[in-house]
């Protein structure tokens, strides 16, 4: 009897109870839910503002309508979904938006790069410099220069102005406006391109390669015996106020050490993004 008693008993302790078994279940429901969340908004992001009906959204997730009706209440409760203009369709909110939007300002972009500019200066014997959009120009806001007899575009070397499309790094971020402001910048700089030699069509050709290629890299591009390479340093949604330069003498550049550089601020980029 009493052996009897002992095996229900050690049965009874290692078999899990409903409510024993709902701290996994529910965690696991946790998840689903977040995933769910996650490509709800992944998926509304590539629809626009005319959004998508429940019911599609439900196919793509591939998910009961219910369930999903329930996830898109809880974004809209923190406002990353909105309903549509049209009834019944869900769009991405001010929130999401939002953090699509947020942009690191020049002060605090000089605060992470300085450190880099430094890096790539010692790594590849060569001047580093930092360049912000600012209206028509760019800006150098830093630099780390290694070789004081190397002449700096600009003239005033920190805080010096380039219109927008001269020299590499105020081409790179010229090169990724979108299409109505860079073709706005052009016409208003051209008479200053005109002063400066440069030839409009041959610049707006450059401007689609730099957009493809990703960077620039150009010989004595535009001071005999100086050639760099420069990144476009992207924010959140996309657009450009800032790149990365790395020039030096050009008989100093190999095209081996070019592609290295090209990667170096690229995962620079990478990690400070």
């Amino acid at each position: 009897m009493v052996t009897s008693v002992s095996f229900v008993q050690e049965r009874a302790s290692t078999r899990k109870t409903p409510v024993q078994d709902a701290p996994a279940a529910k965690q696991a429901q946790y998840s689903q839910n977040s995933d769910r969340a996650a490509q709800l908004l992944m998926i509304l992001n590539e629809h626009g503002p005319q959004g998508l009906a429940l019911g599609r959204l439900a196919e793509l997730v591939s998910a009961e309508k219910s369930a999903v009706h329930r996830s898109l209440q809880a974004l809209r409760r923190h406002g990353l979904v909105v309903q549509a203009a049209q009834r019944g369709r869900y769009r991405l909110g001010p929130a999401a938006l939002a953090l699509g939007r947020f942009r690191t300002n020049p002060v605090e972009r000089i605060r992470q790069w300085k450190p880099y500019l430094a890096l790539l200066g010692r790594e590849f014997r060569a001047s580093a410099f930092l360049l912000e959009r600012t209206g028509l120009d760019a800006i150098i806001t830093d630099m780390y220069i290694t070789d004081s007899r190397l002449p700096v575009l600009g003239h005033d070397g920190l805080g010096g102005r380039l219109p927008l499309g001269y020299g590499m790094g105020s081409t790179v971020i010229l090169a990724n406006q979108d299409p109505d402001n860079q073709l706005a910048i052009l016409q208003a700089n051209a008479s200053r391109y005109q002063e400066l030699n440069v030839d409009l069509e041959a610049l707006q050709d450059l401007l689609d390669h730099v957009r493809e290629a990703g960077y620039d890299s150009r010989r004595n591009a535009v001071i005999q015996g100086i050639s760099g390479i420069s990144l476009p340093i992207l924010e959140g949604d996309g657009t450009c106020r800032a790149a990365v330069t790395v020039a030096k003498p050009t008989d100093e550049l190999s095209d081996h050490e070019t592609g290295q550089i090209v990667e170096k601020i690229r995962s620079y980029i990478e990690f400070l993004s």
